[in-house]
């Protein structure tokens, strides 16, 4: 594929589940865009591609997969090597791809805000440069890392007006420490997956929109508690309430967690200074 005018978007981590219903919405849409789905596993990509093909044999926008690991270094680099080759530029990057488990050692507790957090933070920056003047950066994120959901440590350090970035990042290089007093609870048992959202949110609140430029902006986004392998399984393990809401049908699906995302993304490509770096819900702002 060579370089096109046409808009393009990246989604990470969209096989499966909500990332999945994100480019499926794109891909079902009028707007002719490009999208670029990604997946740490070739074969499921692949798959994830063909079958979306074969489903929408008369789409508008064009659909393709490259392989990207946000975690592997190596994976990330030859990442966005293609996609400057390929298509010089980029028009929307979509944060999808994270990890969440119910009860975790130390090592995976590491692992979660290695991925959710320092992960993200490293594609995006090393993405920046392709963006064009009036791109977009769509973080998928929860509510769980509101400050109101951590402990009064990792609350407090992320409250200080006077944060600076290498704070935030020591936060993060200290994190079993700065989580330990997380108010635990049967619902979420478990601080890594909540600390590491707090951090994320606190780096697109603060310092992600001096990175961009004049017209370009970012979001973060709560897609919600949705009936998907990470929303509702966390590696297998089902909290009594979460199976509970499933049931109920008080859990929304990944098509509607996939809801403010496609939104936000078909929204004119003009900054919205009242949209720009805020925290989104069901297509509605809300307090990080």
């Amino acid at each position: 594929m060579q370089a096109t005018s046409r808009r393009n978007i990246v989604v990470t981590g969209s096989n499966k589940g909500i990332g999945y219903k994100i480019i499926e919405k794109l891909f079902a849409g009028e707007t002719p865009y490009d999208l670029i789905l990604t997946s740490r596993n070739t074969t499921l990509g692949e798959k994830a591609v063909k079958t979306l093909q074969e489903q929408y044999p008369k789409s508008k926008p064009t659909l393709i997969y490259h392989q990207l690991d946000i975690t592997d270094d190596k994976s990330v680099d030859t990442f966005v090597h293609w996609l400057k080759q390929t298509f010089s530029k980029l028009d929307v990057l979509v944060n999808n791809a994270a990890i969440a488990t119910p009860v975790t050692d130390d090592e995976l507790k590491i692992k979660t805000v290695q991925t959710n957090f320092f992960s993200v933070i490293k594609l995006t920056e090393k993405i920046i440069p392709l963006l064009t003047e009036n791109a977009k950066i769509v973080n998928i994120s929860s509510t769980v890392g509101s400050l109101s959901w951590q402990g009064a440590s990792l609350r407090k350090a992320l409250e200080d007006e006077n944060l600076t970035e290498e704070q935030l990042y020591d936060l993060g290089n200290n994190f079993l420490e700065v989580i330990k007093d997380f108010p635990k609870s049967n619902f979420l048992p478990e601080a890594s997956y909540p600390g590491s959202k707090a951090l994320l949110n606190a780096y697109i609140r603060k310092f992600l929109p001096k990175k961009l430029k004049e017209n370009q902006q970012c979001y973060a986004i709560c897609p919600g508690m949705c009936d998907t392998d990470m929303g509702n399984g966390f590696d297998g393990h089902v909290p009594k309430e979460v199976a509970e809401s499933i049931a109920t049908g008080t859990v929304g699906t990944a098509e509607d967690g996939a809801d403010t995302p496609v939104y936000l993304i078909n929204l004119p490509f003009e900054k919205n200074s009242e949209l720009n770096a805020k925290f989104f819900h069901k297509r509605q702002i809300q307090s990080y």
